[in-house]
């Protein structure tokens, strides 16, 4: 189970995700290309650890 700090980490990285999902989205149209694409590794590196976080939280059945 996991604990509140870490739940409210978890939403922070959630946020930083999206944040950094958005960021790519806007400024790879707007000819930014190396800052989209920074943008786009690290919402991958978040999502990455994020994924592993749920799943080593995963309620076993």
């Amino acid at each position: 189970m996991m604990t509140d700090v870490e739940k409210r980490f978890y939403r922070t990285l959630l946020a930083a995700d999206a944040v950094a999902v958005i960021i790519s989205m806007v400024a790879g149209p707007l000819g930014h290309t190396s800052f989209s694409v920074s943008a786009a590794v690290s919402a991958v590196i978040i999502s990455l650890a994020l994924i592993l976080y749920s799943l080593y939280f995963w309620p076993r059945r």
